[in-house]
């Protein structure tokens, strides 16, 4: 019974190391490649040296693969920005920049075959809600005075003044390096944030 045992726990971890092994090669595809759709099930046999038909036994077909690395790839990129004190507006773009400098161009990516590949739209739907959460915890203090509507209306602002996008403007296409990238997604933020009075202030003056 005791060898029986054993048998039965190193077959489990075996198995356990090959499909980590496969989800890690598949991770590096995702990074490496530019479509998500272009990666084959060929390819994550050879590149984690295992056969196809084990990968489709652990994982039962190409997207159960990339389903799981998204899984993995989410979890890495929510390493990448520092929690910060809830109102704490530089910490706050500091800590998204550092982000957006290390998964931003692979985000881009991603956004490009939303509309192509069904889990690439799911992992993207679900890191927009986070994101959002992310706003509405962050900004929190500054927000906690407006009206329910007015509170919806700014954390909107703050989304499209935090976007990856306006990053990939700034950084890629204006080329402005990444003191100047700071300082415009703090004022957006600032503006995002300002009270009404300030606000029309500014248009009088």
């Amino acid at each position: 019974m005791a060898t029986r045992t054993y048998h039965q726990d190193l077959r489990a971890q075996q198995t356990q190391a090959t499909g980590d092994r496969i989800v890690r090669t598949a991770v590096a595809l995702v990074k490496k490649m530019r479509r998500t759709a272009d990666i084959t099930l060929e390819d994550l046999s050879r590149e984690s040296d295992v056969t196809v038909r084990t990968i489709l036994r652990r994982f039962g077909s190409r997207d159960g693969v990339l389903e799981a690395a998204f899984a993995e790839i989410k979890k890495e990129f929510e390493g990448y920005r520092a929690p910060t004190p809830p109102g704490d507006v530089g910490e706050a773009v500091k800590s998204l920049l550092e982000q957006y400098e290390r998964i931003g161009d692979l985000n881009i990516r991603a956004l490009e075959q939303e509309h192509q590949l069904p889990l690439v739209h799911r992992a993207l739907a679900e890191a927009r809600g986070i994101h959002r959460k992310w706003l509405e915890h962050t900004f929190g203090p500054q927000l906690g005075g407006f009206t329910a509507r007015e509170r919806d209306a700014r954390v909107t602002a703050l989304y499209a003044a935090t976007d990856v996008y306006l990053w990939k403007l700034l950084r890629r296409d204006l080329k402005l390096d990444r003191r100047e990238t700071e300082a415009a997604l703090l004022r957006l933020v600032q503006g995002a944030l300002a009270p009404d009075h300030v606000v029309d202030s500014r248009k009088r003056g």
